[in-house]
């Protein structure tokens, strides 16, 4: 029977998918998030493999920041019997010492089938935040911070990102932006941060830059320029784990 391995990971670089990813024929990344916790847990454990089920997964050039995603590692036939806390704790030390600390863990505990299956139910009815660094095509004054400022339960509509539609089915899916705060860079009034919780299941680049019209509204059309995102990090997952 297998064993669960559970905990929250975060991914402190750029350029790190969540699960392997192969493009005809060549790796695309640098690791993963998967290698990396099955590096440690695997081998402690002397188990044949493992698959990782996280409640959802970010984009190969999104960090994830914060308290961490939360994750259940599925571990095949380990001969080694379920680690302890204490084994536990070694294993976050172990993952932070490897890989220049890219993808670490914390919370690292024995789980079970019941609480994967939890997990999964729960993440669809999960909120997240971001922060995000922006581009606008004229600078921001000081009515455009307040104005999006001021956004609270904005309901968006969203067909399928062009970016997704090759493997995902088109669709219109109406997703809510709980809040927002908005930052200009000092010196470069065109630059700004972006903080922003959201349902899940937003898709938080076509929210910023409108994904040629199909995600509406957007912060272009709030602020009545075109916009561009230029780096996003996950700052919090807000579930129960």
């Amino acid at each position: 029977a297998p064993v669960y391995v559970g905990g929250r990971y975060l991914k402190w670089a750029r350029g790190v998918p969540q699960s392997p990813w192969v493009a005809d024929g060549e790796t695309v990344g640098e690791g993963s998030v998967q290698t990396s916790l099955e590096a440690v847990v695997v081998r402690r454990l002397r188990a044949d493999g493992a698959k990782l089920n996280a409640a959802g997964r970010e984009d190969m050039d999104v960090r994830m920041l914060g308290g961490g995603r939360p994750f259940i590692l599925e571990v095949h036939n380990p001969r080694r019997i379920a680690p302890s806390t204490a084994e536990c704790a070694e294993m976050e030390r172990e993952l932070e010492a490897n890989g220049d600390g890219v993808v670490t863990a914390s919370g690292l505990h024995l789980s079970d089938h019941e609480r994967y299956r939890a997990m999964h139910e729960g993440s669809a009815e999960k909120e997240k935040t971001y922060s995000a660094v922006c581009y606008a095509a004229r600078a921001l004054t000081d009515a455009d911070v307040a104005k999006l400022c001021g956004v609270k339960d904005l309901v968006v509509r969203q067909s399928t990102p062009t970016r997704v539609l090759h493997r995902r089915s088109a669709a219109v899916r109406e997703r809510t932006i709980a809040s927002m705060s908005a930052e200009a860079v000092p010196g470069s009034p065109r630059f700004f941060t972006l903080r922003m919780t959201t349902q899940a299941g937003t898709y938080v680049k076509e929210f910023v830059h409108g994904d040629f019209g199909r995600t509406s509204p957007n912060v272009g059309t709030l602020l009545g320029c075109p916009c561009d995102i230029l780096q996003l990090d996950v700052t919090d997952v807000d579930m129960a784990f």
